[in-house]
């Protein structure tokens, strides 16, 4: 018939105590009956030799009391401690991983489900199609497996779809069971909520707060042009121009200019001097 690893049950384990906040194992305590507490301890946990095994059927049944007492038996919590262990096998072997390609991806852990199983006739089986993906997997003489083998293959599925850079989301997984085998489907979602983003940025409203910045601009664009023009009269101000007066006339001027502005403005001497007005005191 077979046998199964001991330690990949164990990995299992150890993978639903994290995904469950360290209490995997205290509601196993309270909730497995004695006989599977005994076997969990026993041929589990007590064992650490390599090649440490359960009998097929055993391995089995215990997968299947594990998940009743920690879900209910809807495999939840089973599909993403498998998830997180096919994570782990594609995060450290890169090579595993087709990006852009999920069903070459999903192929390249045929190795990691086969492994676990000893003597047994495990079998996995992966082709895609336009729509998405079928994933079989099947161990034969072993009918009670099916239902784990399933949970399994959703976790694998939902994990090679991360890895080769597909958001999970983007599939519906589906699982169904007959007799020995256990059929994994994944069909691509094609709804409208693609096209959604798109939609709302093609309204008309968009466009006026896309010419707003403009007529915002001119604004400064307009100020800093006025005061590039300031600038350069007080520079044309400050510079000696062709005038019909004498030199005498000139040179006279900012005196009388001096003498009066103080008592006619409260200009300071500093600003005045920088900004003299020469034909203005002139008049």
């Amino acid at each position: 018939m077979g046998r199964l690893q001991s330690r990949f049950v164990r990995a299992l384990v150890e993978t639903l105590q994290q995904e469950t906040s360290g209490s995997a194992l205290t509601r196993l305590r309270q909730g497995l009956p004695p006989h599977w507490l005994r076997v969990l301890s026993r041929d589990v946990f007590g064992r650490v030799e390599h090649d440490a095994a359960l009998d097929l059927e055993t391995g089995s049944d215990l997968l299947l009391a594990i998940e009743r007492v920690l879900s209910g038996g809807s495999g939840q919590l089973l599909v993403r401690a498998a998830a997180s262990l096919a994570s782990r096998i594609l995060y450290g072997s890169p090579a595993l991983v087709v990006p852009g390609d999920f069903v070459r991806t999903l192929q390249h852990l045929r190795g990691a489900f086969e492994h676990p199983f000893l003597d047994a006739d495990a079998r996995f089986s992966v082709y895609g199609s336009a729509l998405g993906f079928v994933l079989e997997l099947e161990l034969r003489g072993v009918p009670s497996a099916a239902r784990w083998l399933a949970w399994l293959g959703l976790g694998y599925a939902e994990s090679a779809a991360r890895f080769s850079g597909h958001d999970p989301a983007q599939f519906r997984f589906e699982s169904q069971t007959s007799a020995e085998l256990a059929r994994v489907t994944g069909r691509r979602v094609n709804t409208g909520l693609i096209e959604l983003p798109r939609l709302r940025s093609s309204p008309p409203p968009p466009a006026p707060e896309r010419s707003a910045p403009p007529r915002r601009r001119t604004a400064p664009t307009n100020a800093a042009a006025r005061v590039e023009q300031i600038l350069s009269r007080a520079q044309a101000s400050r510079e000696p121009g062709p005038s019909s007066a004498p030199p005498g006339a000139r040179t006279a001027e900012p005196a009388r200019a001096d003498a009066t502005e103080p008592s006619q403005s409260g200009t300071r001497p500093a600003v005045r001097s920088l900004l003299p007005l020469p034909r203005r005191s002139a008049r």
